[in-house]
Order: C-alpha cells, then sequence, then structure tokens
C-alpha cells in the first residue's frame, strides 16, 4: 500500500488540480476551492485537511520548517512554490478559509449546503436552508482547527527569524480566527447532541426491541435488561448539564433510549451563556433524535480534542478545554451505548452480528453496520479486555467487505452497488421549517470508511493471527480504493470514480469529491501509524523465546568456564559475539520476541559451532 507514497501522490494530484499559478489568470496564483461539488464550509474543509492533516499527524510529511521539510514533500509541493513559500500559501489558505466562510456580521459559519440534495426536484431550497450550519460542519472545523494551530505554532519560529513584521501579524491574526472557529465548532457540538426516548409499544419502541431481542425473549424482560444494562449510562446523563441532551426522560423505568448526535444544533437547545463569543449560537432547527452518521463525524473530531498532540502541546485555551469536558462526557457515554446495543444481551450471537443494521426509523443498510463498529470499536479494544470482542467486531467487518462488494465482484442489479453511488441519504428532519422542500444527506464515503474501521481495529488487535487476516483485507480494500481513482483530466489521481468498479453505473465525474478523497487521505494516515507501531506479540512465541535463551545463555555460560573466552584472539572475538547477540535478544524479547527467537537460534548455532570447532581441536580430527 506504501501509504506515505500513497499520500504525497495525493498531495501532487491536489496541488495539480487546485492551485491556479501566477500568470494562469493571477498575478500571484490562487487556489480553487471546491471540486464535484461547489465551495461551501463543510467542501472546502475537507479540501484544505487534505493538505494539513497528514503533515500534523506524520512527522516525515511536514513542511512548517522549511530547513527541515523533506525533499519528497518538496516535490510533492512543488507547485506551491519552494520550501519558504509553502508554508506561507498554507498559512494563507488557512487564512483565506477562515474569512470566506462566515455571515454578514463576520460571524463562523458551518454549512454544508452543497451536500444538501432536493426531495422534490421542482421545489427551489431556500438560502436559509443552504446556509445552516451541521454537524458536520461543527465536526470538521475541530481537526481543521486543531490541525492549523499545530502547523501555525510550528512555522512561528520560522516567521520570527524572518524579521517580517507583516508575517509576524498576519500568523497572530490567523491564529486568533481559528480559535474563534474551534470556539463555534465545539459550542455547536454542545448543542447538537441528541437524545431521543420512546416507549416499547410505539413503532420506534419496537424496532429497537426487534434489533437486540436475538434470542428471542418476551419484550417486556428486554425491556428490563436494557434498562439493567443502561443504568451507568442513564446515570452519566443526568451530569449532563450543558448544552442540549441530559436525561429527556430516559429516568422513567419503562423507556427506551437512543443518544448520540442530530444532524444540526437540535429544535430549542438552549444557548450556552458562559461562553465569551456566542455569536455563533444560532437557533436550533434539527430533529432532537441521533443520526448514525453525524454520531460517528462527532466521536471523531472530539476524539481529536484529546489526543497526544493536543494534549502535550497545549493547544486549547482555557475556555475551550473546559468546554471539552462536557464534550468527553458525551463522548465516553455515546461510546457505552452503542457498544451495549451491538453486543446486547452477550450471547452467542450480537446484534450487531445480523448484518444488515436496522435503524429505529426502519431503514436497513450495511452502511449502518459500518458505522456502528465505528462507535463501539474503541469500547470494545479499550474497555473490555482481551481480544474477544474485537474479533467478533472483526468478522463483520470483513462480512461488511464482502456484502459491500469490495471483495466479492457485484451481481447484476446488486442493491450494495446504492451504497457506493449514489450512496445512502438521510432525511434532515427539521430543514423543511424554513419555508423550504425536504431535504436529504447523501453518504457515500463506505469503501474508505471501511478501511478505516479495518486499522481501527487491526490497531488494537493482539492476537496474531486476526490480525494479519484482517490486514489482508485491508490490502483488498485498498486494491478496490486504488482503483476508484479518477485517470484523466484535471482531477486524475484523485477521487471518486465509482464507474471503473462497478461498469453498470452510468456516470462518470470529472472532478474530485473532497468528501471521498479526506476519507481516503484519513484510512492513508492510519495505515502510517499502524506500520510505524510496535508489531503485535505472540504469548507462546514470547514464552519459547525466553526458553530458548535460557538454555543459549547457561551454554554460552558453560563455554566461559571451559575457557573459552580466554582462547587465541579469533575465538575470544567469537564468543564475545555470540555473548553480545544473546543480551541483545534479552533486551528485545518482550517487545520483539520474534527478532529475540531469531538471535537465540543464531546464538546456538553458533556456540555448536565453536563447541565442534573445540572437540575437533582437541581429538585432533
Amino acid at each position: 500500500m506504501q501509504p506515505r507514497q500513497q499520500l504525497l501522490d495525493i498531495w501532487r494530484a491536489q496541488i495539480a488540480y487546485s492551485w491556479r499559478p501566477a500568470g494562469d489568470g493571477s498575478r500571484r496564483g490562487e487556489w480553487h476551492w471546491g471540486g464535484r461539488n461547489p465551495s461551501d464550509a463543510v467542501g472546502d474543509a475537507q479540501q484544505l485537511l487534505c493538505l494539513l492533516y497528514p503533515a500534523q499527524e506524520l512527522p516525515d510529511l511536514r513542511y512548517a520548517d522549511p530547513d527541515a521539510t523533506s525533499d519528497a514533500v518538496l516535490e510533492a509541493l512543488a507547485g506551491l512554490g519552494d520550501a519558504v513559500e509553502i508554508p506561507i500559501r498554507i498559512m494563507r489558505l488557512v487564512k483565506d478559509y477562515m474569512e470566506r466562510h462566515v455571515d454578514a456580521g463576520g460571524v463562523p459559519v458551518y454549512s454544508g449546503g452543497a451536500n444538501m440534495h432536493r426531495v422534490d426536484k421542482s421545489v427551489k431550497a431556500t438560502a436559509e436552508q443552504r446556509a445552516i450550519d451541521v454537524t458536520e460542519g461543527f465536526a470538521l472545523a475541530i481537526p481543521l482547527s486543531l490541525t492549523a494551530l499545530t502547523f501555525l505554532a510550528d512555522f512561528a519560529p520560522t516567521v520570527d527569524r524572518m524579521g517580517r513584521s507583516d508575517l509576524v501579524e498576519e500568523l497572530r491574526h490567523v491564529e486568533q480566527v481559528v480559535h474563534r472557529r474551534l470556539l463555534g465548532a465545539i459550542t455547536g457540538l454542545l448543542r447538537s447532541f441528541a437524545v431521543s426516548t420512546f416507549d416499547a409499544d410505539d413503532d420506534f419502541g419496537r424496532q429497537l426491541i426487534a434489533l437486540i431481542n436475538v434470542d428471542g425473549q418476551p419484550d417486556r424482560k428486554i425491556v428490563r435488561r436494557f434498562r439493567d444494562e443502561a443504568a451507568e449510562i442513564i446515570a452519566t446523563l443526568r451530569t449532563i448539564t450543558v448544552g442540549s441532551g441530559g436525561t429527556a426522560g430516559v429516568e422513567a423505568p419503562t423507556k427506551l433510549f437512543e443518544i448520540g448526535w442530530s444532524w444540526s444544533v437540535v429544535e430549542k437547545a438552549p444557548d450556552i451563556p458562559e461562553v465569551s463569543d456566542t455569536s455563533t449560537q444560532r437557533i436550533g432547527r434539527a430533529e432532537d433524535a441521533p443520526y448514525l452518521y453525524f454520531t460517528v463525524v462527532a466521536l471523531e473530531a472530539i476524539a481529536t480534542l484529546f489526543s497526544d498532540r493536543v494534549m502535550r502541546r497545549n493547544l486549547l485555551t482555557e475556555e475551550e478545554r473546559r468546554l471539552a469536558q462536557s464534550l468527553q462526557i458525551r463522548l465516553d457515554v455515546t461510546r457505552r451505548y452503542w457498544a451495549m446495543v451491538a453486543s446486547f444481551g452477550g450471547g452467542s450471537k450480537w446484534p450487531l452480528e445480523d448484518v444488515p443494521w436496522r435503524t429505529t426509523d426502519g431503514l436497513e443498510y450495511d452502511y449502518y453496520s459500518l458505522l456502528v463498529c465505528a462507535v463501539a470499536t474503541e469500547t470494545f479494544g479499550s474497555q473490555r479486555g482481551g481480544d474477544d470482542d474485537l474479533i467478533r467486531l472483526a468478522n463483520v467487518l470483513v462480512e461488511l467487505a464482502n456484502r459491500g462488494r469490495i471483495t466479492r465482484r457485484p451481481l447484476v442489479g446488486d442493491r450494495a452497488i446504492e451504497m457506493h453511488y449514489p450512496g445512502v441519504t438521510a432525511e434532515l428532519a427539521g430543514i423543511e421549517k424554513l419555508d423550504g422542500p425536504a431535504m436529504i444527506w447523501n453518504m457515500v464515503d463506505f469503501a474508505p470508511l471501511l478501511l478505516k474501521r479495518i486499522y481501527d481495529a487491526a490497531g488494537l488487535l493482539v492476537t496474531i493471527e486476526a490480525r494479519a487476516d484482517l490486514l489482508q483485507v485491508a490490502d483488498l480494500v485498498w486494491d478496490h480504493l486504488a482503483r476508484r481513482r479518477i485517470r484523466d483530466g484535471g482531477a486524475s489521481r484523485l477521487w471518486d470514480q465509482p464507474q471503473q468498479v462497478y461498469t453498470e453505473l452510468d456516470k462518470a465525474f470529472t472532478d474530485p469529491s473532497w468528501h471521498f478523497t479526506i476519507r481516503v487521505v484519513e484510512a492513508m494516515v492510519l495505515a502510517a501509524q499502524f506500520a510505524g507501531s510496535e508489531p503485535a506479540r505472540s504469548r507462546s512465541l514470547e514464552e519459547l523465546a525466553h526458553e530458548l535463551l535460557v538454555e543459549a545463555e547457561h551454554i554460552y555460560d558453560q563455554e566461559l568456564l571451559r575457557g573459552s573466552g580466554n582462547a587465541g584472539p579469533a575465538l575470544a572475538q567469537e564468543i564475545r559475539s555470540v555473548g553480545l547477540t544473546i543480551r541483545h535478544a534479552k533486551e528485545v524479547v518482550d517487545e520483539r520476541p520474534g527478532t529475540a527467537f531469531s538471535l537465540g537460534v543464531k546464538a546456538l548455532i553458533d556456540l555448536d559451532r565453536l563447541i565442534s570447532a573445540g572437540r575437533d581441536a582437541e581429538t585432533g580430527v
């Protein structure tokens, strides 16, 4: 897969598509915002993150310090200039984005109007509908702001050395507008959190019971078990006092519920008055009910607020940290809720394993199963211990790759192709209240999202065989994605051209989908981080390596006792070399038992050769 090389190729292709150099209609050169969809806050954030995100997550791809930028990075970004010009231009791209996506009063907006599609094409969408803030806009603003702040902090020493006061002021201004957008995004996510309650005998309740009742138990018993397993979750919901959410009636003993994020700020979401800048807290319009897709993007964004890089570099202000703590409560309780539902009952079969997942509004798609995997993976890996749950989840991912016609060939008229194009749709309930048509949100990122989830699970697995099997599927998913790259035109080497895999589709594209491309970039970053991590350790191999080294060290000590270390210079050097090999093997045995085992075998072979040579010398044979 070569993820670092793939990321460099994406940068090269992105610069070729997006950058209009000086003399090409512009005296100074300019950036072309947008792609397959017109420019908006969501699509432009995805486009900019393709440049920023890899550089902040992978140290060897950084470009903020001209003296430390690698030749490979300089070659990939050569369209933007030399080692000094590249960070200046990227700083100005960040500035351009931040100043472009504001309302008439200069207040940040988080809209994704181009991603909204009318159900009735004969009715025109209103400007208010297109401009409404969406949860994905809030979610994207968080990694965008954090990667921008990291980049600006790394670039600041170079700006100081250059002695240009204009650049110093410009950098400080960019930092200020980035923090304003970040604060607005955090408050937006606090106000778009949703808790939906319903009775066991209404439509939503019957759907949830049918989903989790894999053993055919009486409904009354399922409700009681649900309430018992959700007791700690309900207790945590009581602590949510900032923004939307809270218990919202879930404490009633007969109630069932769902939690997560709605598609926008929920209707009647309270303002957060103790925020220094309340200008981004617009009136909520969304239905107070969670959407799996928006829950996943919100959780991924919130997790970045607590990454090692952010905490180590102290990127957040005191106010941002305080509000982020409220988001962390929501992150934890949401993960626990969906892990509970996904594995409800803990028996021989989980609801998650009964693919496809069925939502409480009666929709069934493999894509929803993938989204539930995305929410539950961290809980299965970090809080339950052992590999058993992760292996079951990994098996679901493998099945989804098959059912999604990624590792299996598609059938004629296969419904699974719809997940790739035109995609799974989600109705944006509540948007019609803005005097316009009902609208939907399209989700077409099944394949790259599957690759991300596979690397997430593989990184948590300890069992070598299970990890190896999952990585084989990852290679197949990447082969599928590679075939979907656009091959011709200005968008060559970007994504997505599903027609190249699913030939029955009659739609071909000439422009890139930044929504799809950023998902591939995120998957490549995960792949690169996985490749740089410690290999999985085999417990049985570790025990065998320890036993082998005990034998090697014992024989080595015998040779020293026989005086081999005091023999001639050549023999003494060889015996010392064996000793160093054994010592090194003992140092690495816990982290790399396979390496230690190999070193132990080498030491034993060398010792046997030395012993045989000594015997031959003694007998004269």
